[in-house]
């Protein structure tokens, strides 16, 4: 099989008044991978077929998040692209081809950490033909997330926010349609709501979240946390996890698998409207300490105690 090839040109680092970008010349397009590195806070790219001949990289004072850019070959044909960010949140990017150009978009960390500044997107898990699990009582997961959902898109607006839901009826939604929905509507988080199910009713309980890039896990330990509050046992916060709603990097966002819909306790509580409002100011109140961790960490960085 053919495999393409090509040498690094110029780059340029620079911003606009949304974002920061990152343009990587090449006279190919190559396939690449990327991943996130925490402690500090830096975007991976490796791209492969790829050669330095890079001696010319231009940074801009317009760039506001990027803070330093710089390469290294790791083998022949790998070449390694290093963004460190001057916030230690990482709150998402896009990489996409211009021309031949491979270009990193890179959000930058909103100026006001407060709800009434944000938008929050939900997703309440399954709708329509998608029935999801279903519990003892005959009942399905559709039919609770968006129970959920609507409470906590109730709490969230009454605090400010901006909230934007993948779906508001019964409605049949593929994972594509989703996504697409969540890249035009630019969330500055998503959290997406199901309740998972086992094969041992009796014995597996309990709460869990879940995300895919170490970057985005503190909102999914900080919904925990306030979901083990209610009292619930704890099924773990669960990274590296191939949800398709955990996959896209332009946003930090978290997976909760509220409860068990198949443990007849869990159920229960699944169920009943009070305690649904529980959950629902569960996460909004994880959301809250998310946020307020990333002030705390913020100013720490920027020297501030």
């Amino acid at each position: 099989a053919f495999i393409p090839k090509s040498l690094s040109g110029s780059w340029k680092v620079w911003g606009d008044d949304q974002y920061d970008y990152v343009s990587i010349g090449l006279n190919e397009k190559l396939p690449y991978t990327t991943l996130q590195e925490i402690n500090p806070s830096r975007i991976v790219l490796n791209i492969y077929g790829a050669t330095s001949n890079t001696n010319w990289i231009t940074q801009l004072k317009s760039a506001k998040e990027v803070k330093n850019v710089w390469y290294r070959q790791i083998s022949d044909d790998v070449l390694r692209v290093t963004i460190e960010l001057k916030h230690p949140q990482i709150w998402g990017y896009l990489v996409y081809y211009n021309g031949n150009g491979l270009t990193v978009r890179i959000k930058r960390q909103p100026k006001n950490l407060s709800l009434s500044h944000l938008t929050i997107a939900i997703d309440p898990g399954h709708g329509g033909t998608n029935l999801g699990a279903q519990g003892p009582t005959g009942v399905y997961e559709k039919k609770l997330t968006l129970q959920i959902a609507d409470k906590l898109q109730k709490l969230l607006k009454r605090a400010g926010a901006t909230v934007v839901m993948t779906r508001t009826t019964d409605e049949s939604l593929d994972m594509i349609q989703r996504t697409l929905f969540l890249r035009e509507a630019d969330p500055d988080l998503l959290v997406s709501i199901h309740l998972n199910s086992s094969d041992d009713p009796i014995h597996v309980s309990g709460t869990s979240t879940y995300y895919r890039y170490i970057g985005f896990r503190p909102l999914s330990v900080a919904i925990l946390k306030r979901m083990l509050a209610l009292g619930l046992d704890e099924y773990g916060n669960v990274g590296r996890f191939n949800f398709s709603l955990n996959g896209p990097t332009e946003y930090p966002n978290a997976l909760v698998e509220t409860l068990f819909i198949s443990n007849p306790g869990d159920e229960m509580k699944a169920l009943d409207p009070a305690f649904q409002e529980k959950i629902a100011g569960a996460i909004k109140a994880g959301i809250l300490d998310f946020l307020n961790g990333v002030k705390g960490s913020s100013a720490i960085a920027n020297g501030v105690k």
